[in-house]
Formats: C-alpha cells, sequence, structure tokens
C-alpha cells in the first residue's frame, strides 16, 4: 500500500490491543499513585494470618480516585499470599443494598449457592458463617451509603477473625451510622486524595499502552484526555475507550483530538440515569449557580419549576446526590439551626 493511504484502517484491523484494559471492573497489574493507600489497607489486614482480629477501615474520597481498585488489588494479593487462610470477599452494595442479598453474595464467596427467594436470611448467614469459622476474613462493603440495612454489619463483626472494610465517596457517611456501631466498629480513616496532573498523566499513558497498539494514543491526546477527567480515572478510560471506537469508525489509526473532542462534547450535558426528575433539577441549578446557598437552590426551584416539593424532600435529595458524589456541600453555619450549606458541582458534573 502507498503512504497516501498508510493511515487508513483496514475492515479486518484494529487500533485495540486490548479492550478490557478500559473495563471499569479491571484491576492494574500495579498502581504505583496508591502505593501508600495499598500498604496501609494491607498492614491492617495482616493479623488476619494469625487469625487475630484485624483492623476495620473506613475509605472514603471522591469517585475516580482509585478506591475500589485499591481494595480488589490488595484482595487479589491476599488470594495468592494466604492461599484459603484469609477469605477475601468483595460485595458491591449498589447491586446489593439489603441484608439479605449481601447474606447471599457472602454465601456464594463461600461455595454455597441460595435461590434469591425461599432460603431466611439469618439461616444463609449462619450456614456461610460455619464455614468461615476457622479463616481469616476480610469483607469489602464497597458503596457501602447504598445499603438499605447496617445490620449485616453487626453480624459479621461477630466473627472471631475478621476485618471489615468500608469503602464511600461520601465522608460523612460515618456521621449517618449509630453511635453503637461506630463504637464496635473501631474505624481507621483513610482518605484517597486527588490525583495530581502528573499522575493522572501517567495513569493515563499506561492505560493506553496497555489497550491499544503502538502509535495510536499520542502525548497531546493523554494531555488533552487528563485536563478533562477532573482527577476521576474511571472517567479518563472512558473517554480514552469511546475515543478508540470513534477513531475506528472513521477508519483512523490514531485517536485524533477531534476524536476526544467530540466524546466530551457527547459527555458534557449527560446525567446519570439513576437520578429522578427532581434530582436532575436540583444537578443541573447547582452547576449553573456553582456556591448557590441551599436556601437559594431551593427558592430557586420552586420558581423554575414549582410543583410540591418541600423543603424537607429538597433536603433529602440534596443529602443524596452528596452521597453520590454529584454534588459537594459546605455547611455555613447560617440559616435555621445553622444548616444552610453551600452548594458546589461534584467531580465530572
Amino acid at each position: 500500500m502507498g503512504d497516501l493511504f498508510k493511515d487508513i484502517l483496514m475492515d479486518d484491523e484494529t487500533i485495540f490491543k486490548d479492550e478490557s484494559i478500559l473495563d471499569y471492573k479491571f484491576i492494574p497489574y500495579k498502581m504505583p499513585e496508591r502505593d501508600k493507600e495499598i500498604k496501609i489497607i494491607a498492614d491492617y489486614l495482616k493479623p488476619l494470618f494469625h487469625k487475630r482480629r484485624g483492623s476495620n477501615v473506613f475509605i472514603y474520597g471522591m469517585p475516580g480516585l482509585g478506591k475500589t481498585a485499591s481494595a480488589r488489588f490488595v484482595f487479589q494479593e491476599l488470594k495468592e499470599a494466604s492461599g484459603n487462610e484469609v477469605v477475601p470477599i468483595y460485595i458491591n452494595c449498589w447491586e446489593n443494598q439489603t441484608t439479605h442479598t449481601m447474606a447471599l453474595e457472602i454465601a456464594r464467596k463461600t461455595g454455597m449457592l441460595y435461590p434469591p427467594k425461599g432460603v431466611p436470611t439469618d439461616e444463609i448467614i449462619s450456614n456461610a458463617f460455619k464455614k468461615l469459622r476457622d479463616k481469616g476474613v476480610v469483607i469489602c462493603l464497597d458503596e457501602v451509603d447504598k445499603v438499605k440495612d447496617v445490620n449485616i454489619i453487626y453480624s459479621l463483626l461477630k466473627l472471631d477473625s475478621v476485618s471489615v472494610l468500608l469503602v464511600t465517596n461520601n465522608p460523612k457517611y460515618k456521621t449517618y451510622l449509630e453511635p453503637r456501631l461506630i463504637s464496635r466498629l473501631n474505624l481507621n480513616n483513610l482518605e484517597f486524595k486527588p490525583y495530581t496532573t502528573r499522575e493522572m498523566k501517567n495513569i493515563i499513558k499506561r492505560r493506553a499502552e496497555q489497550a491499544f497498539r503502538q502509535g495510536v494514543v499520542s502525548d497531546k491526546v493523554i494531555h488533552e484526555v487528563s485536563i478533562n477527567s477532573e482527577t476521576d480515572v474511571r472517567r479518563a478510560i472512558t473517554i480514552l475507550l469511546e475515543a478508540g471506537r470513534r477513531a475506528e469508525q472513521d477508519a483512523s489509526r490514531k485517536i485524533l483530538l477531534k476524536h476526544v473532542n467530540e466524546v466530551l462534547g457527547k459527555m458534557t450535558d449527560s446525567l446519570p440515569k439513576k437520578l429522578n426528575s427532581h434530582e436532575e433539577k436540583i444537578v443541573k441549578i447547582i452547576k449553573n449557580n456553582k456556591g448557590i446557598i441551599s436556601g437559594d437552590a431551593y427558592k430557586k426551584y420552586k420558581e423554575k419549576h414549582g410543583g410540591k416539593l418541600s423543603i424537607r424532600s429538597f433536603r433529602r435529595y440534596i443529602n443524596r446526590l452528596e452521597k453520590q458524589g454529584l454534588i459537594k456541600t459546605k455547611e455555613t453555619g447560617e440559616g435555621f439551626q445553622g444548616r444552610s450549606r453551600r452548594l458546589e458541582p461534584g467531580n465530572g458534573v
């Protein structure tokens, strides 16, 4: 083929080397930007190797900062190091919000399968714990703020050799727990702080090198993805994946800046599908009025949309949006009982 057509991708060719690298569930082979946090988690779990009770950890930070990936990375290393002596159990609480569904998941991880209905929750937990009785156990409750009933945590703490990892985007989640449970857990705090610009570029570059063929992703593209990712790795890999697919649609052997910008244009005004109509409207008000006081935001909502939404329901939606990392709040100490808050958009909004 002549040089005039060397940049055209043929029908049977692909620019991807391994597209699964850009799946949000993929666990990287190495995470140097989170070495410190990974070591801290591992140190908290070491007593489990000696059948002693490990430490419980409250892991928090904004979305896309490697909380889940770090916990699962530690779990992989734990399996290799301990054989079957320490059992890691990961539970996504967005998918398993009730005590019953979490009990089913714990049982499944111990090799016991139950139908979704028909077997009492207490029986499932009891049978699972019998299999775990002589083991060290570490259970990660990811997105724990989605849990509807925290009684499962009390049950977990009955195990002799156990560590519980509570993972959330919401740094205030602990304040919603009963003081009795907080006392029982005796949580160690571990904050995942935002990546620096250099760290983001390094993460994106490693993913790009593993996911695409050589020469597909330029330094300019990496820079553009980085500055538009707002320190959110999940957002960054989504941009990379979609830009790669657009490049292939154009039969291009390289991802160009125009492919990245097309993806960004599509993402800019998108909102998570799990929001209801009230929440979508509230997010848009905060996005267009950064730093607005909560009372003023409620007034704007009523002026623009009317309806019967009460101030109490409005506050409940604000709390829910904060838990999801879609908005950030800061108490001003003003207003009724000092409950007024300043509202800002969260990462990626």
